[in-house]
């Protein structure tokens, strides 16, 4: 970690160019971000190099809160937008694979798996989603991600049958959105047979 005070040299049509004190690691500020918080302290992307390649998994879940008639729609396959669980996975799977894009510090992370399951209550779906990879660092937050664009995916699939007279949604909400497991192990050697 690194703290910036004072004038800052690096310029670049008004983005400001700041080197951490990690190797090849650096973030782009604007020139506003520096002048309204005067002292600016940046962290950058862990180094991984010298952490060994294991297995990494995380389960991750959450839930959105449906009206009860919502979700008897789901159940009688009556969204007019089709089944909002299939359209869940994938965009949940797609997501997982682009968390290095969307969470600036996250490192890039060739995914074995990415799986994704729902279940449905009287007044709410629970999504959960596991990944899992051979890497240098964890897959938790490819799973939190997964899981996340899951449940706003079923949001937008169903958002006509929540709102109120107003157009607002007084009482859908998506929650409860955490890491249930994160697992560690050595890879497994090949079969010599």
């Amino acid at each position: 970690m690194r703290i910036i005070n004072g004038p800052h040299p690096i310029k670049t049509i008004g983005i400001y160019k700041i080197f951490t004190q990690y190797p090849r690691t650096s973030l782009l500020v604007s020139s506003r971000q520096l002048q309204t918080l005067g002292t600016f302290i940046i962290m950058g992307m862990i180094d991984i190099t010298s952490k060994k390649t294991i297995v990494r998994e995380a389960r991750a879940s959450g839930r959105i809160i449906l009206s009860p008639e919502t979700i008897q729609k789901v159940r009688d396959d009556k969204i007019k937008k089709g089944d909002p669980r299939p359209v869940a996975e994938i965009a949940g799977m797609n997501a997982a694979k682009e968390t290095s894009r969307l969470i600036p510090h996250c490192h890039q992370i060739p995914l074995n798996t990415v799986e994704l399951n729902f279940s449905l209550g009287k007044d709410f779906i629970e999504a959960s989603c596991f990944v899992k990879a051979e890497a240098m660092t964890g897959v938790e937050m490819e799973a939190l991600v997964g899981v996340s664009i899951a449940l706003a995916t079923i949001w937008d699939m169903v958002k006509y049958l929540e709102k109120d007279e107003g157009g607002q949604y007084p009482s859908t909400r998506i929650t409860d959105i955490r890491v249930i497991e994160k697992v560690k192990r050595p890879v497994s050697q090949p079969d010599a047979s």
